[in-house]
């Protein structure tokens, strides 16, 4: 236990030294509501408590150089923003713009596990296709990583979980060992197309998803790109989450909503864990093999948004 300890507080001084002030060019919104973070239904049991800081001795160092990174491609054409210390092109198929919003901290005693930060970066695309009905709104958040670990044992289980993927980017991940969003208040149910990303000066994940308080459908309303990323000296850690719809899925999470030619059948509320388990692999293989441009906005645009991006110190 005091070797554990040890470990931790060494971790902890080698990166307390790079964290950043972000700092918001265009616009600052003073309001620190996290756009999507999803509060618990009224008819969902309680809020699930925040998992338990793993020990660190596997920890693979934030400092350290991610080997064997895959380029990111030449910036796509588009709208070029900066929200200090973002910047990044948006492709036109995707959206016509960005506003940027600088969080504030947020760690009292009164705040739930979920909605702590260090004090953020939020990058929200503009005229992004129709969402209506979308529980996610397309946002890229820039958390400054060490001052995040040190507030969130989500926080850093995800950064954990992806440091050792990019370590074997070839082995694709258990679900329960794939790095997540740590602020959302639900259960990843399932992931797919699963493809590390590098940007110009980091790398990370992404992946088809849906997080949910119980088994959901799944359908349109809650599908996301999932994007989980760090810069290459471990001072950033990025999280993006952009709406996504596809044709062999239900366009909400009601039951009964009609389901598409090819779209895998809900097994019901009522149905037992050895049925729901099924359900989420058919659905996810059935994602896997459909072509990125069958995916609105198409995952290939995604993709080079995420490429396109640079955070500097």
């Amino acid at each position: 236990m005091k070797k554990t300890i040890l470990l931790f507080t060494l971790f902890v001084l080698l990166t307390s030294a790079c964290d950043p002030i972000v700092s918001v060019e265009p616009t600052i919104v003073a309001e620190a509501t996290a756009t999507n973070a999803a509060p618990p239904a009224t008819d969902i049991p309680s809020p699930t408590p925040e998992p338990a800081t793993p020990t660190p001795e596997i920890f693979i160092s934030l400092t350290q150089a991610v080997p064997g990174e895959l380029q990111p491609t030449q910036a796509p054409v588009g709208t070029t923003a900066t929200y200090s210390p973002l910047t990044l092109t948006i492709p036109q198929a995707i959206a016509n713009g960005a506003s940027g919003s600088n969080m504030p901290r947020l760690d009292g005693d009164d705040a739930a596990w979920w909605e702590k930060t260090p004090g953020h970066l939020e990058v929200s695309l503009a005229d992004y296709y129709v969402l209506l009905g979308k529980t996610h709104q397309p946002v890229i958040y820039i958390y400054p990583a060490s001052a995040y670990v040190e507030l969130s044992s989500s926080a850093f289980e995800s950064i954990h979980r992806l440091n050792n993927y990019l370590y074997a980017p070839n082995n694709i991940p258990a679900l329960a060992e794939l790095p997540g969003v740590p602020f959302l208040n639900a259960q990843i149910q399932f992931a797919a197309q699963i493809q590390q990303v590098s940007f110009q000066n980091g790398s990370g994940i992404r992946y088809i998803t849906q997080y949910d308080q119980y088994a959901a459908p799944v359908n349109n309303a809650d599908l996301f790109y999932n994007y989980i990323g760090i810069t290459n000296d471990g001072a950033y850690y990025v999280v993006a989450i952009f709406p996504l719809t596809n044709s062999r899925l239900a366009e909400t999470s009601d039951a009964n909503a009609p389901l598409p030619s090819g779209g895998i059948p809900y097994p019901g509320m009522g149905s037992p864990q050895n049925q729901m388990e099924p359900y989420y692999i058919a659905v996810t293989e059935m994602l896997n093999v459909q072509l990125p441009a069958s995916f609105f906005p198409g995952l290939a645009e995604l993709d080079s948004l995420i490429q396109s991006m640079q955070i500097s110190q």
